[in-house]
């Protein structure tokens, strides 16, 4: 099978690792300096103490050789605020004009966009829950555990695309209905991720505060009523019973579900700081947030419901990336945010 993978990041580089160790032909539609140096290395990946150089290549143009010939599958694996530019891509590649396009994209939106462009029979919505982390240019570092979940979106069968990973030591399981999958992963997205980036704190530190683990808590209590209100119930994940989660974030009192937080955030990140705390520190205008907390209350209102936690942190973290917001504002200030989130709740 020939692959396209949208995206040569830390995702996109552990796809196609797999993919290469099952015998496919994957690609990497990548920008021209990380073209040249995946060309020249390949991609190493290292998983439960070992370590695999895989052929793989990348191109970074629509006339590059290396996109002539026919993909049956696309993998897009760009940060959420990047699919536009990637649906313009992939139909720029005239390879891809049948391909099936499976996302691993965090956040909600994606598959719409896709689905818009492409067709909803060609579109598969994925999560992957294999914390994956960049070593250098071509090597990439991921635990053996964890795996990825994928749904239709249309009535197409896609059974041939669980097949392809067969031998690639990726476990793949397949659900029912999408929007419940995109939801589950989102709410392991949501924890410890903008809150930290808001207050420029650790998920150590977040969970050490008793004011800022509250709006921690608030935030997934929004995310979950949502998802009642919408009718969408959770689902598991490979190596992740997020129906017990969603249960545990309104049902267990604030110490245990600390510590289950806690122990799930271990467990899910394998040690990473949370991706939008890194983005902010990185000084990157872009932020993902508007996908993940700012999806949230965008559909809390479509039903009906406030999510004033929601709202404040995405505006915080939104404004910090475009340079409006002074982080130092809110860097460890967790009762300076609680503030704001109060305000909000009483003065939508």
């Amino acid at each position: 099978m020939r692959c396209l993978i949208v995206g040569a990041g830390a995702v996109g580089q552990y796809f196609a690792a797999r993919l290469a160790m099952a015998g496919h032909e994957p690609v990497l539609l990548a920008r021209e300096a990380a073209r040249d140096v995946i060309n020249e290395r390949g991609v190493t990946l290292r998983s439960a103490g070992g370590e695999w150089p895989t052929a793989v290549h990348a191109a970074a143009a629509p006339d590059d050789a290396r996109l002539r010939d026919p993909f049956e599958l696309v993998i897009v694996a760009v940060k959420a605020y990047s699919t536009e530019g990637a649906a313009a891509s992939i139909a720029a590649i005239g390879a891809c004009d049948q391909s099936t396009l499976l996302t691993v994209q965090n956040g909600l939106g994606n598959e719409e966009i896709l689905a818009s462009r492409f067709g909803a029979d060609r579109v598969l919505a994925g999560a992957l829950t294999v914390p994956v982390e960049r070593v250098d240019q071509t090597t990439i570092e991921a635990p053996s555990k964890g795996g990825l979940s994928l749904a239709p979106l249309g009535t197409a069968a896609n059974n041939w695309v669980i097949a392809a990973f067969s031998n690639s030591g990726l476990t793949v399981r397949v659900a029912d209905d999408w929007r419940a999958l995109k939801w589950s992963k989102l709410l392991v997205n949501l924890t410890a991720n903008a809150v930290c980036a808001a207050l420029d704190m650790t998920p150590a530190q977040v969970y050490a505060d008793a004011t800022a683990f509250s709006i921690e808590r608030e935030c997934l209590r929004e995310a979950v009523d949502v998802m009642q209100a919408s009718g969408i119930e959770p689902v598991p994940l490979v190596n992740l019973p997020v129906p017990l989660f969603a249960w545990a974030i309104h049902s267990l009192p604030s110490g245990a579900l600390k510590m289950l937080l806690a122990r799930c955030v271990s467990g899910a990140r394998a040690g990473k700081l949370p991706s939008l705390l890194l983005d902010a520190r990185s000084g990157r205008q872009s932020s993902e947030v508007d996908w993940l907390n700012g999806a949230v209350a965008a559909r809390a209102a479509a039903v009906r419901l406030k999510a004033p936690a929601n709202a404040v942190v995405t505006r915080i973290v939104d404004g910090i990336a475009v340079g409006i917001v002074d982080r130092d504002v809110y860097r460890g200030k967790p009762e300076k945010l609680r503030a704001d989130i109060e305000a909000a709740r009483t003065n939508p």
